[in-house]
């Protein structure tokens, strides 16, 4: 590669050069199913599925009570399209079905 940074280490030992593997956050926000629908849209220039991942992080206290099936505890599922992500707030397999409702930190990576 022609570009990149190198870091060494207190022993004066490569430690990151520009074939590194590395990961960035490029995208962090707070997801919500108050927007209505099973999903949400959000454009991200330069996204795409080859170079991106997603994971949608619960930010609230899921309930405590082991019986219940509460809703405030659905995982939303992140979708890397080109162009951006797709939030399914269940599954998104599912044409119907439960729809999360805590709010979750959506984080897209670009990875190399």
């Amino acid at each position: 590669m022609s570009h990149g940074m190198r870091i060494w280490g207190a022993t004066g030992n490569l430690q990151i050069d520009e074939n590194s593997f590395t990961v960035r956050v490029v995208y962090s926000a707070v997801v919500s199913s108050a927007s209505g629908g099973r999903s949400l849209s959000i454009t991200i220039a330069g996204v795409t599925p080859e170079t991106h991942s997603a994971v949608c992080i619960p930010i609230g206290a899921y309930p405590q009570d082991q019986n219940a099936q509460d809703y405030r505890a659905v995982q939303y599922e992140p979708q890397v399209v080109s162009g951006g992500v797709v939030v399914w707030f269940g599954n998104r397999t599912q044409s119907s079905g439960v729809i999360g409702l805590s709010p979750q930190r959506l984080l897209v990576m670009r990875y190399r």
